[in-house]
């Protein structure tokens, strides 16, 4: 009896912020569950890279966001532009290869009928990889912002894929070939496109039924002012007493986290605190508006389970075209703020039918079968394509 080899299917990422992991990992378990064939596997691509590329590539975004917005601003559209970027390609590709140069060797030694990335730097390292002739695996690239940044572009790949029509648009106009794109969505963990047993959930987290629920979340690592749009939230205490509570998620900041657990004890309005959870689905089922930062993939999520976004901080580049989509659409608004945030949220408590709005334009926008739309659509058709040779 012939044993059939698997297909071997890569799932790879960069931890530059956590968005990128999540959306990976959400698109590993949905080709996992539409190919129980293949042998799937997620993995961190600066793994390839040398220790202290790899630990400086995720310090020095940080650093940029929190410390010197204006450089990254700068530096993002400066490179968006169609003439820096035709300079800067062939340095910036020649870069990321002698970076991860060992995925060469992991290509010998496990070699992928199939890649998919959330991030552009393996798109980029793969792309050149299949114009030299040595990776042979199909190519599917994942974009994680509304906006396709020229970084982005892969014109090597099989398929790339892309959230909204104007992304669509604008890889286009950029010169991805029409029968390259398509538009899927960012993709999600299943659970924010599930339903959960609300009530159970209330009591776990001890929640008062007759009060709304705020969801504040840093993403995976605090940036802009979180703790002072807290304060201004639990001010409303004062006059809309007993119509809000919270529930605050710090992410990775274990420092914050500690702070606001104090200032939970102290304060007459109901306030969950956490750090990193794996419960962000339940969360937010759970809430009636979330308050977040205007990253990709914590827009997705919410987007994803029909929750209306209050944007109180956006990192200027690919965050600004992701809130403002949001707000053109109607879905949330954005508030530069702590005061603005506490009157946003304060005008979805004295105007419930405002409130209404926004969540049903949110689930308009919501793509929450994304990951297994992009499994179903665009992997399974790949992997019927590809010669049996390019199996394990």
């Amino acid at each position: 009896m012939s044993l059939v080899a698997k297909p071997r299917i890569l799932v790879t990422y960069v931890t530059a912020g956590t968005g990128h992991r999540r959306a990976a990992e959400a698109l590993a378990q949905a080709i996992a569950a539409a190919a129980p064939e293949a042998d799937v596997q997620c993995l961190e691509f600066l793994t390839f890279a040398p220790r202290w590329f790899r630990q400086g590539y995720g310090w020095s975004y940080l650093f940029l966001v929190r410390h010197a917005s204006w450089v990254w601003k700068f530096s993002y559209h400066a490179v968006d532009g169609q003439a820096l970027y035709r300079g800067l390609q062939p340095l910036r590709r020649a870069w990321n290869c002698l970076m991860t140069r060992r995925f060469r060797a992991w290509v010998v030694a496990h070699p992928p009928a199939l890649i998919v990335t959330t991030h552009f730097l393996p798109a980029d390292v793969c792309g050149a990889a299949k114009r030299a002739g040595w990776l042979k695996a199909a190519l599917v690239v994942v974009v994680t912002d509304l906006h396709p940044h020229r970084f982005w572009l892969t014109p090597e790949c099989e398929m790339m894929i892309v959230a909204t029509p104007q992304s669509l648009l604008v890889a286009g106009e950029r010169g991805m070939s029409h029968h390259r794109l398509r538009q899927l969505g960012i993709p999600v963990a299943a659970a924010f496109g599930s339903a959960i047993d609300v009530l159970d959930w209330r009591q776990r987290l001890k929640l008062e039924a007759q009060r709304r629920t705020v969801l504040v979340t840093s993403g995976g690592t605090t940036v802009g002012q979180f703790e002072q749009v807290v304060e201004a939230l639990l001010a409303l205490e004062g006059p809309r007493p007993g119509q809000l509570q919270l529930l605050v998620v710090c992410g990775e900041d274990e420092i914050i986290r500690r702070r606001l657990e104090q200032r939970a004890l102290q304060s007459p309005m109901p306030m969950r605190v956490f750090g990193f959870i794996d419960t962000m689905a339940e969360c937010m089922a759970l809430s009636d508006l979330v308050v977040s930062k205007a990253g990709g993939l914590t827009v997705s999520e919410a987007l994803a389970c029909s929750k209306p976004l209050v944007l109180y901080h956006i990192i200027p580049g690919q965050e600004r075209m992701n809130a403002q989509y949001v707000a053109a659409h109607g879905a949330g608004v954005i508030a530069h703020t702590p005061a603005a945030v506490a009157q946003a949220v304060e005008y979805c408590l004295i105007d419930p039918s405002r409130l209404h709005r926004m969540q049903a334009q949110a689930k308009a926008l919501g793509r929450p079968q994304a990951a297994a739309d992009i499994a179903r659509e665009v992997i399974l058709p790949l992997l019927a394509k590809l010669p049996s040779a390019q199996t394990r």
